[in-house]
């Protein structure tokens, strides 16, 4: 992955962040603020990104050396997966370059440390690799099962706990009002807590998934406080939004590399009728013929698969669209072309499939509301259906009494720091004299210095990448885990820990590579799935004055030769009862006032199959983008609609930071029948599920075990590994050893 210096992010002298006169746009590298000292670090180690180099040079340890001023939720630039993580990850379990090798267990050369290996602190009761939702929810149970005075280290290689579940928390001046701080928040990871009445009710195609093995998840909400059922506590504290008097507009771009001149139009507002359709795409520079599929596709109300194949019944027609993907479903049955496949239906399956309709199922399609599937086809309703090779996710979505979804501005992130606060003393500091509530939490700052106190019974050891995992040889053993952390003088430093038990709470396709001694049949179930690649973009907006100008609210490109799969402008955000916000109501006018800009991608190739594949293809594209890339395509989309509509949008000016949350290991893979034939079968027989099983004194979490893309989730396995670990226990033993330095 090519990663670029200072020069590459542009030469203005212009300022680009709060206090700015002394700081300009060459002091900034990979779009994060950096000292001279990290500069030099950088020249020395052109690996880093900016946000790397930045934390070697305030010297971050791993443990309890933190600085005081450690604070990743305000990192900006590349956030997420640093490329060292990245690198190290690709070193245990290369990339699949070709569609016969993503099932490959074929290992890379590993991570490996150069220099001795230091035994540090006592024996551990139990060791997690992975302090993400799995790891952190593990720990809990793990107490709940074998005491609270258990001593448990959990290590994480990422610069902070949670995961995918990542805090993205701005602190923008107010020029409009004296400069005064406007702190916005946003998720750069999970999202929210999805469909909570679904978690414990049977699920499967087979429905043999018990509606208790999701309790857990649901039971980890009371214990931590929060209360789901009550509607007020998540209301948006009285923020507006940004005002409808501005009359801003959704946008559609089609690029001029596809239809030979940018267009940008304004989304439909016509009726969904043929008539309202047809008026629409006469504002589009569709072809004919493109133009003729959409129109049919989101209005006709035609049995095209009788009229195609002839006679079927219902259960037939639900059994074909299981073994064919969206795009061939609409090309065969709608005679859809290329041109209107790529411009209305290929990126709508990201979101929540994690690849684009060339590589998703059509029976997933219709029970998630896609188009193209009328009632003339005469399939059953969609409600609580159930049949062999449905998605999980669709079928979550399509339980009625599935609701309510929860979402903190935050995400999940505050979930996770509630559990963390009950576990670790001091971690999530008082507000007003009490301890944080499902509500305060997101005014907590959590205490990065306390996480690896030797005094607390649970640890949680930050930028440590594990390497090895050895388990008990015989009954009465410790397992040990190795790993590569930073010392307090930000020098790597290779460190081993011993524990009863370890609990893997990591991707399987790591845990395959970490563990030493796994049967071959094991890793190869553990090797099965990729994990969907994304990217959670944010900017904080000094500005949003282009925005206005231009009439703008969002934009979505058509086509595929575009990066970004969306782009929107907010403002006037908040959160708690309505009268009484714990956040905001941030400004949501004039336009001179702060707002943010979100942007995503799911990336994958077009033509990439099968799903799995399609994965591969955007971790590559990640792989192949540095920071400026990034910045440059965003930059280029938004000036491309907003310019034409009278807006003049300078990201010198407008921009007060960035950041790109890059999770080129994101989602875990959820079954598709196109491409994995053992969602027809009994779940217990699916890879993930054979994969799972304990080894020795070792178990296996994450969410990749239920190939169910959730933090309830990850969070089940949690409960499911620590249940999986033998009873028996080695004594402890409090040894002599090196003192981490």
């Amino acid at each position: 992955m090519s990663e670029h210096g200072p020069e590459d992010n542009g030469t203005s002298e212009k300022a680009l962040g709060p206090g700015s006169d002394e700081i300009t746009r060459r002091d900034f590298l990979d779009g994060v603020a950096i000292t001279a000292a990290g500069l030099a670090i950088a020249a020395a180690a052109p690996h880093l990104t900016g946000a790397e180099a930045a934390h070697a040079a305030t010297n971050p340890p791993s443990g309890t050396g933190l600085p005081p001023d450690y604070y990743p939720p305000t990192t900006t630039g590349l956030t997420g997966e640093a490329d060292l993580v990245v690198r190290n990850t690709m070193r245990i379990d290369p990339p699949a370059r070709k569609p016969k090798d993503i099932h490959s267990t074929k290992q890379g050369h590993g991570v490996h440390p150069h220099n001795p290996v230091h035994n540090v602190d006592n024996d551990y009761d139990c060791v997690i690799v992975g302090a993400g939702a799995s790891g952190i929810g593990a720990a809990k149970f793990y107490r709940d099962r074998f005491g609270p005075d258990t001593k448990i280290l959990l290590i994480d290689q990422l610069p902070d706990f949670g995961g995918n579940s990542h805090r993205n928390e701005f602190h923008v001046p107010d020029a409009f009002r004296g400069n005064a701080d406007v702190m916005t928040l946003r998720n750069g990871g999970t999202v929210n807590l999805d469909s909570i009445g679904a978690w414990n009710k049977p699920q499967g195609g087979l429905m043999d998934i018990p509606g208790s093995y999701g309790q857990p998840a649901v039971d980890i909400l009371g214990w931590a406080g929060v209360d789901y059922t009550t509607a007020t506590n998540w209301q948006n504290g009285g923020a507006a939004g940004i005002p409808s008097s501005y009359g801003l507009r959704s946008m559609l771009l089609f690029p001029a590399a596809e239809f030979g001149t940018d267009h940008v139009i304004q989304s439909r507002t016509e009726p969904n009728t043929a008539a309202g359709w047809t008026t629409f795409m006469a504002r589009t520079p569709y072809s004919s013929a493109a133009a003729a599929a959409i129109i049919a596709i989101q209005t006709s109300n035609t049995d095209v698969m009788t009229a195609k194949d002839g006679p079927m019944t219902q259960a037939e027609k639900v059994q074909k669209l299981t073994q064919m993907t969206y795009k061939q479903y609409l090309q065969y049955y709608w005679d859809c072309p290329d041109e209107a496949f790529h411009g209305e239906y290929w990126r709508g399956s990201g979101s929540l499939l994690g690849a684009g309709g060339q590589a998703v199922s059509a029976a997933d399609c219709w029970v998630l509301g896609r188009p193209g599937f009328p009632s003339a086809l005469g399939l059953p309703s969609t409600t609580d259906v159930v049949f062999p090779g449905i998605g999980r996710t669709p079928q979550q979505d399509s339980k009625s009494g599935s609701g309510p979804t929860r979402a903190w501005p935050d995400g999940n992130i505050s979930l996770l720091k509630l559990i963390v606060g009950k576990l670790i003393p001091g971690s999530q500091p008082d507000v007003n004299g009490a301890p944080p509530t499902q509500l305060t939490i997101l005014q907590s700052k959590t205490n990065y210095n306390v996480l690896d106190d030797p005094a607390n019974n649970v640890r949680i050891r930050l930028n440590s990448t594990v390497c090895e995992v050895v388990p008990a040889q015989s009954t009465g053993d410790l397992a040990t885990v190795t790993y590569i952390g930073t010392n307090k003088k930000g020098h790597n430093q290779n460190e081993r820990v011993r524990a009863k038990h370890v609990i893997m709470a990591c991707w399987n396709r790591v845990t395959a590579r970490l563990v030493d001694g796994l049967p071959d049949d094991q890793v190869a179930n553990l090797c099965y799935a990729r994990k969907v690649p994304l990217i959670y973009g944010r900017v904080a907006l000094k500005n949003w004055q282009a925005w206005a100008d231009a009439h703008v609210s969002s934009i979505s490109p058509r086509g595929t030769s575009l990066f970004w799969d969306s782009t929107s402008v907010s403002a006037g955000a908040g959160f708690g009862p309505t009268g009484s916000p714990v956040y905001g109501p941030t400004p949501n006018q004039p336009p001179a006032s702060p707002a943010q800009i979100t942007f995503t991608v799911v990336p994958n190739r077009p033509d990439a199959i099968p799903q799995l594949y399609a994965y591969e293809s955007g971790r590559q594209m990640l792989f192949e983008r540095s920071f400026a890339d990034l910045e440059s395509s965003l930059w280029d989309v938004i000036q491309r609609v907003l310019g034409p509509n009278g807006g003049s949008f300078d990201p010198a000016n407008d921009v007060h930071s960035v950041m790109f949350n890059r999770w080129n290991y994101g989602y875990a893979h959820e079954l598709s029948s196109c491409f994995d034939p053992s969602l027809y079968g009994p779940w217990v027989d699916q890879p993930h599920r054979k994969g799972c099983v304990p080894f020795r004194n070792i178990a296996i979490a994450c969410s990749d075990s239920e190939g169910f893309a959730y933090t309830h989730s990850a969070i089940n396995e949690g409960f499911r590994a620590v249940n999986d670990l033998p009873a028996s226990s080695a004594p402890l033993r409090v040894r002599r050893m090196r003192r981490r330095r």
